[in-house]
């Protein structure tokens, strides 16, 4: 059989084929590889370093109701949970400051009680902030609570006793769980202490408050 040596064009055409396809197949690697690096497949140590999220992510971190409205904190319990409590009872507050205007009202008592000791503890948390850490911070009502103030708005009569009660025993809730939180870390006997009585009689109304609401709704 004769031989015949193969053109350099035949070997040049087939070694360049070969050469896009093995780059086709790096390019899709590479693809695939970006595709699946999501922030659930990255480990805790990535997620700390990544780069601010964007779109849609931030849309989703801030609807987080109160915890987006929460104070900036500052690594010390104590004065973090002044900050917080002191939200917490601005809140508490000013709805039964409303209440115990309103005429008619069967818990016009519950609300001027509230509005009084709450508005004392305040005093004594914004003035603790003052003198121990130098923080003259200015309380504010958080989106939350705020919208327990505005459904009072439109309420009359049982209607708007019955909310009152049934949001004030929420408000406890969530104050008795803050303070559950605090104790362990607590520092200041003296703060450690006021928690501990806030906890103590906030849920005693809790339970003044639903036998209250029990009669109301008859």
């Amino acid at each position: 059989m004769r031989y015949t040596p193969l053109s350099r064009t035949s070997i040049v055409i087939p070694a360049l084929a070969l050469s896009a396809a093995c780059a086709a197949n790096k390019d899709s690697a590479r693809s695939d590889t970006a595709t699946a690096i999501t922030p659930t497949t990255l480990g805790a140590d990535s997620i700390a370093h990544a780069p601010a999220m964007s779109g849609v992510q931030n849309d989703a971190r801030g609807g987080m109701g109160d915890m987006s409205a929460m104070p900036t904190t500052t690594g010390n319990a104590d004065h973090d949970f002044l900050r917080m409590m002191t939200d917490h009872h601005k809140g508490m507050v000013t709805m039964a400051h409303g209440a115990k205007e309103r005429q008619g009202s069967s818990i016009r008592e519950i609300a001027t009680r509230l509005d009084t000791e709450q508005d004392k503890e305040l005093d004594q948390m914004t003035t603790m902030l003052e003198r121990d850490f130098k923080d003259p911070y200015a309380p504010k009502v958080t989106p939350d609570n705020q919208k327990m103030i505005d459904a009072l708005k439109t309420k009359t009569g049982a209607e708007f006793d019955r909310t009152f009660l049934e949001n004030t025993i929420i408000h406890h809730q969530e104050a008795i769980k803050m303070v559950d939180g605090y104790l362990p870390k607590s520092a200041n006997a003296k703060l450690k202490t006021m928690a501990a009585k806030m906890k103590a009689d906030q849920a005693r109304e809790i339970v003044e408050f639903k036998q209250r609401l029990a009669k109301i709704n008859g």
